[in-house]
């Protein structure tokens, strides 16, 4: 074996070729970073013709067979626990999912976007958030103890939006957690499977005006978000 010197080194590492490939591989990544920012600061603009802090005033119409990329999400909070199920309750609908959670529980964004409402509603939510995604979606996050992002904010999936609490019209610390598309709402349980922490499928299907939730995923699709889940949560 021959030594060689640091400073021949340095020289060998000047004369070998760049890497062209590395480079434009980095080049499509920069792009890729430039568009989604663009696309989070006006989320799903061809759907919605809007920003309101209105919860129902959306305005804007919804294609025919509109498909909704749930690939990238972020379960809202680990509990498995539904206290109550979307659809009618004590006389009126419930338009959403009730997960039980603690008071003070780390509440997380579904997806990455921008929230459209930061507000606090006595007689119902309590404190609560609404995000709009670039997918078409927007999720509703009710009864916090704490809400630690403001209007406008730009989230990624995962990240800390608030806190679980008891506040408005609620009978017990849970999250009252929707999915809506231009202000109607949809039941999460067709997207959200909160029992085994996951989606039930990588894409959901708006069609004529009825929800239709995709094909099972493959495997493979499955241990990918499973495995980004928890490299997002490391991270945190």
């Amino acid at each position: 074996m021959v030594a060689v010197s640091g400073f021949a080194q340095d020289i060998i590492a000047r004369q070998a070729p760049s890497d062209k490939r590395l480079k434009d591989i980095r080049n499509v990544k920069l792009n890729n970073t430039a568009a989604i920012s663009a696309d989070l600061n006006n989320p799903a603009a061809n759907i919605y013709t809007d920003w309101t802090d209105n919860l129902r005033g959306c305005t804007g119409s919804v294609p025919d067979n509109y498909k909704i990329d749930l690939r990238g999400f972020c379960m809202p909070t680990p509990s498995r626990k539904l206290n109550s199920p979307f659809g009618p309750r004590w006389g009126r609908q419930h338009e959403g999912l009730d997960i039980k959670v603690y008071i003070g529980d780390t509440i997380r964004a579904a997806f990455d976007g921008k929230v459209r409402i930061c507000k606090y509603n006595g007689s119902g939510y309590g404190y609560y958030i609404v995000i709009r995604h670039p997918n078409g979606l927007e999720t509703l996050y009710g009864h916090l103890s704490k809400q630690i992002v403001k209007k406008d904010q730009v989230v990624r999936a995962g990240e800390p939006i608030g806190l679980g609490g008891n506040t408005g019209k609620s009978t017990g610390s849970h999250l009252h957690f929707e999915t809506r598309v231009l202000g109607q709402p949809i039941n999460p349980a067709l997207i959200f499977d909160f029992e085994h922490q996951d989606i039930v499928s990588d894409y959901f299907v708006l069609q004529n005006g009825i929800s239709k939730g995709n094909v099972a995923r493959s495997a493979n699709s499955i241990n990918a978000n499973s495995e980004s889940g928890n490299r997002t949560a490391a991270r945190k």
